[in-house]
């Protein structure tokens, strides 16, 4: 797991994180689904297996939001994160109960703000990929604003 960040200036154009893994359960899956993106190939087992993916899937936002939660769980960005402004996600494979998801991060902009100097914006891209395989299952380009 990385360091916690303690500033913006810490971050280098191309730099490299890992977060470890985190599991995705059929229960937590059905849970979410049912709550937040009830789809039939996330919440019925019958109708999933019927369907294109043939089975369960978790929904991508599911997926995005532990994702999250894993990386603010490592207390990276605790001490620098001012909140985001965008998210570009892709979901470029399913991502099925019982699957291990190892996540990356790679520093791709970084621009130190001129109208207030104690804070710079991050682009980070963090990925994804299925520890059985190595497939990616989840790209996303994030836009963050940290202290310096």
């Amino acid at each position: 797991m990385p360091e916690p960040l303690r500033s913006f200036d810490e971050l280098a154009l191309g730099q490299e994180f890992d977060f470890g893994s985190f599991r995705m359960e059929l229960a937590e899956i059905l849970d979410f689904a049912r709550r937040y993106d009830p789809q039939p190939f996330h919440t019925d087992e019958a109708a999933a297996k019927a369907g294109i993916f043939g089975g369960i899937i978790a929904s991508g936002l599911h997926t995005q939001a532990a994702a999250f939660g894993h990386i603010i769980r490592t207390g990276w960005v605790e001490r620098v994160s001012l909140g985001g402004t965008e998210q570009v996600v892709r979901w470029p494979a399913p991502v099925r109960p019982g699957d291990e998801i190892a996540l990356s991060a790679r520093v791709e902009e970084l621009i130190p703000s001129r109208s207030k100097p104690d804070r710079g914006v991050a682009r980070i891209r963090y990925t994804g990929r299925r520890v059985a395989d190595g497939v990616t299952v989840l790209d996303i380009l994030g836009t963050h604003f940290l202290k310096r």
